[in-house]
């Protein structure tokens, strides 16, 4: 090898060090976010209710876009996300739920084509939503889960 070369490779080698360390970095607020939803039954009977916990990993609202959890609690299942970036919704015993917003007609997540959310999980009990693009506005969105014959669980979710 020409000896010449030597100082260009060390510096190329060194900027893809560099570029591999720092990337985690850049996409730790981009990780998918997921609620874990169960269906509990109250001690001594009653009827059962929806509960939604956010358990995850990586905790998108402690970066620093996001603000912080002072306005979305984990025990409620309250995520936060960004722009073009999925959630995911699962039932502990695969029962069938759905999605609905109590803000009317608003709605963070993609409307049509391939990525369309229909609100209404697979027979496994899961869902999975894109939040649309840029266009969505940065705020707190309210929705229900609700399960058939169960009380509803109401939640937020974070777009920062």
């Amino acid at each position: 090898m020409n000896l010449s070369k030597m100082p260009r490779l060390a510096a190329k080698l060194a900027l893809v060090v560099i570029a591999a360390l720092a990337s985690p970095l850049t996409t730790a607020e981009a990780v998918e976010q997921k609620v874990r939803l169960e269906v509990v039954t109250p001690e001594g009977g009653g009827q059962c209710e929806v509960k939604a916990v956010f358990k995850g990993d990586t905790d998108n609202c402690k970066n620093k876009k996001a603000e912080g959890r002072e306005n979305c609690q984990k025990e409620t299942g309250c995520v936060c996300t960004r722009q073009e970036k999925h959630i995911s919704w699962e039932m502990k015993n695969k029962e069938a739920f759905s999605i609905a917003f109590d803000q009317g007609s608003a709605n963070p997540f993609v409307q049509k084509g391939s990525s369309e959310c229909n609100f209404k999980s697979n027979k496994k009990g899961k869902l999975r939503c894109r939040v649309k693009g840029k266009d969505v506005p940065s705020a707190i969105y309210r929705y229900t889960v609700n399960v058939p014959n169960c009380k509803s669980a109401t939640t937020e979710l974070k777009i920062y």
